[in-house]
């Protein structure tokens, strides 16, 4: 039995798009780990920002009809709302940035590579721009009964998956895994306990 020898050249994710893991390369290079706690401690602060910011949006241009789904949230054990941040933050992360944007970024590179010299930022921000759409969609019933659930939906988490987006491409799958994490236990911790 032969091997094909196209499958060797498979890679994943492709060269030249800048896709890397920051913690990988810290545990290889000492001079990167300093770079690795700037990233966590930076997606730390940003991951709160993002949440209050979002919810700040939701209060001004929806009316705050999340209100309702945190107030419902707060009502539920802590633990299970622990589950909640964990499981969608990482599964979403992997779903959405890892996946969805890197398959897109990568299908457009190979399309752009040889027509642009700019094909790889053009690819990346297309990946981010469509992974962001349909992490916008995955979040319209969160709000089922606001006036519009699916502009609501597109603009708020929208807006968290371009932020979300960029960390990933440009600091790594784990600067985006904490910004995600510490935004929704900001959001499904923290405040929907005080409501």
């Amino acid at each position: 039995m032969t091997q094909d020898s196209s499958l060797g050249r498979i890679r994943w994710p492709l060269a030249g798009l800048g896709l890397g893991t920051p913690a990988n390369l810290a545990f290889l290079s000492p001079a990167r780990r300093s770079r690795l706690g700037r990233t966590i401690l930076l997606s730390a602060v940003i991951g709160p920002m993002m949440a209050v910011v979002v919810l700040g949006l939701d209060r001004l241009l929806f009316s705050g009809d999340s209100l309702v789904r945190l107030r419902t949230l707060g009502a539920m054990p802590w633990i299970v709302r622990l589950g909640i941040v964990a499981f969608s933050s990482v599964g979403e992360e992997l779903i959405y940035r890892l996946g969805v944007s890197t398959l897109v970024a990568s299908l457009a590179f190979l399309a752009l590579r040889k027509h642009s010299e700019r094909a790889a930022q053009a690819s990346i921000w297309l990946g981010i721009a469509v992974a962001s759409v349909l992490f916008g969609f995955s979040h319209v019933g969160n709000a089922p009964n606001a006036a519009h659930p699916i502009l609501r939906a597109l603009t708020l988490n929208g807006l968290a998956a371009l932020v979300l987006g960029w960390l990933y491409w440009y600091r790594g799958l784990e600067a985006a895994l904490v910004a995600h994490f510490a935004a929704d236990a900001t959001i499904y911790l923290a405040i929907a306990s005080l409501l």
